[in-house]
């Protein structure tokens, strides 16, 4: 029963981005006139098999064989060799990038489905394939026209890999902190000199060249973040015809030994030990932190799905697993010992357990896709203010994606080490591996306390709770349009609740602001993330859940199974299956789920501010 290999629901990814999201309505604009809904599906569909196919078989090699340094450089397990470059060569790599510079071009929710897929089937390879696209597209963004020409298209081909060099050994979540220096030489080149730790995909032997995204403060500028700017800095610099030049003063220090994601090399890099490290500007001076913004925002995203690939892939194997597993009988004929034993999935314990795994896979899909659909929509946008809105629900929800994401996504894999039992435990199955590599999604590119404080003093409480009141007016438009709905209204119901719930916690905040002061805000800011993600991925769910009941009833009326009761009719429709079980995990989720995070909010409610006061 070892299974080793990734699945996916490609039935729920399917109904996502057809019935509910209808993404193929992008192809009606120019910029994405090329990709129909046909078109989209079948790149959805063959980017998840190669995942299956060439990525997934690497997953348990490359983290056992892990990364080493040998002569100063990374050098990565070579099973990671062949897909990495089949990866670029069939374009899975730079799904969603510029076709001006070799990427597909597809929409950027087409390009995190297709991540989804490969994360799940070795998180370690999808991480070299995310830096390198982050980092590209800020040469793109802020670059000069001889960054973009020496850099971008080898970088979207596989040539060279990327990474953002933002921590340092004294500065972590403190990126102000930061001391690496930038001396001006003149035509925006500069000599770096400094050293930067935690660096994913710091180095590696799958590309010519890694290309390096550094902040630095130059001689002269400000503390704090303000101080910082932006540089390209490569591990070999690049000649004006394109060929290597010579070692840029890039050194590798070290490489982490970590608890999980051996396949990726975390290092510490040290650069201009011999004070002959080039950097070339990206933008101004002092515009590093708003530039390298664009790629942790797009990176925070990228993160949260970490949780979604990983608790899905744990889902996946879990409910496998509890198909296969014999063990115990009927709970109601226990006392009965001429019956058989029974799949482990027919005991309750176990469909409980995989029904709150399952609903919050499917809520964090909704949460994270909406999201990603968003940039898409932002894109295409006509208007100034269609391009404001769009860009501030990508504001509010950023922190949500990261934030919980990581968090339930950690949840699913520890369940579904749960269902599997002991033998979960054991590197003969995946949940071992998924658990330590999830384990740090909740960690970097800021904590999920860091999220929380961002969305509560950047999102919620500025502006006199402007992005707030948005996502509140959303919520409304559901309610009214959607209360009096035969099947969902009881859900609408529940909702509306906690949109109350989430109301009065907002109104009581100001008040705890003025008499307590912020501290008293950001001790309950993780709970109230929670919570307002929760009730977000549940606004998501039930959208998904009228498609769904509406599309039962025309499947009822178009075969004439009227008269069938429901299991009846679900056994005789397979598609029926499937929007019967988006019902179900969708009730589940809203009256079973989101009140344990609703209930973490109890300590603020109460105004319980002891562990401000006590003694440690």
């Amino acid at each position: 029963m070892s299974s080793t290999n990734l699945t996916l629901d490609q039935r729920d990814i399917s109904f996502a981005i057809r019935d509910w999201l209808q993404i193929g309505r992008l192809k009606n604009y120019k910029k994405y006139a090329e990709f129909d809904q046909t078109t989209l599906e079948m790149i959805v569909e063959e980017g998840i098999s190669f995942a299956i196919e060439v990525v997934s078989p690497t997953r348990a090699e490359s983290d056992r064989n892990g990364c080493r340094i040998e002569n100063g450089r990374v050098k990565v397990s070579e099973c990671l060799h062949k897909p990495y470059q089949r990866a670029y060569e069939l374009g899975w790599a730079s799904t969603s990038n510029s076709q001006e510079y070799g990427g597909m071009g597809a929409p950027a929710t087409i390009g995190l489905i297709v991540s989804e897929a490969i994360n799940g089937a070795n998180l370690g390879l999808g991480m070299f394939f995310g830096l390198t696209s982050g980092a590209a597209k800020l040469i793109e963004t802020y670059g000069s026209e001889m960054l973009k020409g020496k850099y971008i298209s080898k970088m979207y081909k596989g040539q060279y890999t990327g990474t953002m060099c933002l921590s340092e050994p004294h500065a972590g979540s403190d990126v102000g902190a930061g001391i690496t220096s930038a001396e001006r030489l003149g035509d925006g080149v500069y000599k770096i000199k400094g050293t930067k730790c935690w660096i994913s995909s710091g180095d590696s032997d799958l590309g010519e060249n890694v290309i390096h995204t550094v902040l630095a403060r130059v001689k002269g500028a400000p503390n704090g973040t303000k101080g910082l700017s932006l540089f390209v800095v490569p591990y070999f610099r690049v000649n004006d015809d394109g060929s290597l030049g010579e070692w840029n003063d890039v050194t590798v220090a070290s490489i982490e030994n970590k608890m999980g994601i051996h396949s990726s090399p975390t290092a510490v890099l040290n650069f201009g030990d011999n004070n002959d490290c080039m950097g070339w500007i990206l933008g101004s001076e002092g515009q590093g932190i708003t530039a390298m913004f664009q790629m942790m925002n797009t990176a925070r995203i990228y993160t949260g799905l970490i949780g979604l690939s990983m608790g899905g892939a744990a889902y996946e194997n879990a409910k496998t697993y509890a198909h296969e597993r014999i063990q115990g009988t009927n709970i109601s004929k226990i006392r009965d010992l001429s019956q058989q034993s029974v799949a482990i999935i027919e005991h309750p314990a176990v469909r409980l357990n995989l029904i709150n795994m399952k609903s919050r896979v499917e809520a964090m899909r909704a949460l994270i896709y909406y999201t990603a659909f968003q940039f898409d929509l932002e894109r295409i946008a006509e208007t100034s203010d269609e391009k404001e809105n769009r860009q501030n629900m990508i504001d509010l929800l950023t922190p949500m994606c990261k934030g919980w994401c990581t968090e339930v996504g950690l949840e699913v894999v520890q369940t579904g080490l749960q269902v599997m039992g002991g033998v979960g435990y054991t590197k003969d199955f995946p949940l071992e591996q998924l658990y330590r590599d999830a384990r740090i999604s909740t960690i970097y590119e800021g904590t999920t306390d860091i999220q929380a404080l961002d969305l509560i003093g950047r999102k919620i409480l500025r502006n006199d709770g402007a992005l707030f009141q948005i996502l509140m007016k959303h919520f409304s438009e559901l309610i009214t349009e959607k209360k009096d709905h035969e099947e969902m209204g009881h859900l609408i119901c529940i909702f509306e609740g906690y949109c109350e719930s989430l109301f009065e916690t907002s109104m009581s905040t100001q008040k705890i602001l003025n008499e307590r002061g912020m501290e008293a805000i950001a001790l309950y800011a993780t709970p109230f993330l929670m919570f307002i993600s929760s009730v977000t991925a549940g606004w998501l769910l039930l959208q998904q859940a009228v498609i769904a009941s509406e599309t039962l009833s025309k499947i009822r009326s178009k075969e004439g199974l009227e008269d069938l009761d429901d299991s009846d009719f679900i056994l005789k429709n397979e598609n029926a299956i499937f929007y019967s079980n988006k019902l179900k995990t969708t009730r589940y989720f809203l009256e079973a789920v989101i009140p344990q995070y609703h209930a973490l909010l109890e300590g603020g409610k109460k105004q319980n501010f002891d562990a401000l006061e006590i003694t440690f």
